[in-house]
């Protein structure tokens, strides 16, 4: 070994170790001050960076990085309480429990707002589309989980979970210019067993069977201009011009120095809208397609705002999609993306080469890659996204779902 190499090697090595010793872990828990609730997705993060979470359904949060601790601090935030700012020199212990004050509401029955003023503040929305949303390349690492289940016999069948990343452009930019790639990647054994006439039938309606990239164009803020008033498929042309949905105010939503709007329609596809009366900034959008007697499909997005920019915070679907061989009845997908890191600085991150990238159209199961077990272990997203108890059971029914991730990558 030539003396450039060894010295190359033990940088690196010291590099390593410095960056290990000087990584920061914040632990926590939020709650309502009121009634000690736990609160699931409020985004927590040190403000004026990129560094950032999302709790988990008990409330959970675990951050880690580099933090200067007598200068940064903790932000806490969630659409239905008011936030909260800690420096990060008057937390106590290594574990810190919040307490969130809840907003006061107002509901529409005594609210009074005529047609034209919503017709304004949807068309606003339209207008600052630019202004609020990254109007420049950007990337940021999230955490993909994905789970099949099988709704006769109520047992899941699969699960991905993989740390990715994200490349976007300008909210104006076509749908085609946001790409992704897997940094580390893990699936169960598939119990799923896909009718032959299913996958035929998707490919002939274009359905990608990526649902990692659905969850992704499926962003109702990510259409660009000449598209965001004809497609019948964005909730945004859909306003008050074509009549075709007709939106009601649920209530709203009273801030310290802002209100949110919070927007309903019945019609077509329900959809909900919260809606900054500040910025006009969409701050999270939901739908939910149901029959009389179930859920159809389900989509919620989540937004959360960095340097007067709102980013992608907390990506959800659920829905109906796999026909089953043997009439065993419907298949279930769920995905989920929680956003983890932001690099909003061009020159911090090095564009995504489409060797990197992964295909849109493929089934993100078909994809191979080393596991690495040390990786997975440190991953501290996975306090944020416990697997419920019920899926490791149904998963392991012939060895543990660490035998499986092993066996199941590229060796």
């Amino acid at each position: 070994m030539s003396n450039k190499l060894f010295i190359c090697l033990v940088f690196m090595l010291l590099s390593k170790h410095a960056y290990m010793q000087n990584t920061q872990i914040i632990r926590g828990q939020i709650s309502c001050l009121a009634d000690t609730v736990a609160i699931p997705y409020a985004h927590v993060g040190i403000l004026g960076t990129g560094i950032g979470t999302v709790t988990n359904i008990k409330g959970d949060f675990e951050l880690k990085g580099q933090f200067n601790l007598e200068k940064d601090t903790l932000m806490v935030s969630h659409i239905e309480y008011e936030k909260k700012l800690i420096p990060l020199n008057e937390l106590l212990s290594d574990t810190c429990y919040i307490k969130l004050v809840r907003n006061e509401y107002l509901l529409a029955d005594v609210i009074v707002l005529p047609d034209n003023k919503k017709e304004e503040i949807f068309t606003n929305v339209i207008k600052n589309l630019k202004l609020n949303y990254p109007g420049k390349l950007y990337q940021c690492e999230a955490f993909y989980r994905e789970v099949q289940y099988q709704e006769r016999t109520k047992q899941h069948t699969r699960l991905i979970e993989s740390a990715v990343n994200i490349q976007d452009g300008k909210v104006t930019a076509p749908l085609s210019k946001i790409k992704c790639s897997l940094l580390q990647f893990r699936k169960s054994d598939n119990f799923t067993e896909e009718h032959l006439g299913s996958k035929l039938f998707k490919k002939m309606l274009g359905f990608s069977q990526n649902y990692l990239h659905y969850l992704l164009v499926g962003n109702p803020v990510r259409y660009f201009k000449d598209r965001l008033h004809t497609s019948k498929f964005n909730p945004l042309s859909q306003k008050y011009k074509d009549k075709e949905l007709q939106f009601v105010l649920s209530h709203l939503i009273k801030k310290t120095d802002y209100e949110i709007y919070v927007f309903k329609s019945t019609q077509s596809i329900p959809c909900t809208f919260y809606i900054n009366s500040k910025d006009y900034a969409i701050l999270k959008y939901e739908e939910e397609l149901r029959t009389n007697t179930r859920l159809i499909a389900k989509r919620s997005y989540q937004y959360t705002k960095i340097d007067n920019k709102y980013y992608p915070a907390f990506f959800y679907s659920v829905s109906i999609t796999d026909y089953l061989k043997s009439s065993k009845g419907l298949g279930i997908t769920e995905s989920s993306l929680t956003f983890v890191n932001y690099s909003p600085d061009r020159k911090k991150f090095k564009r995504l080469r489409s060797k990197h990238v992964v295909p849109n159209e493929i089934d993100l199961y078909d994809q191979e890659m080393e596991y690495d077990e040390n990786f997975w272990t440190n991953y501290n997203i996975l306090l944020d996204e416990p697997l419920e108890e019920k899926v490791i059971t149904d998963l392991e029914k012939k060895s543990s779902l660490q035998s499986q991730f092993k066996d199941n990558a590229t060796n």
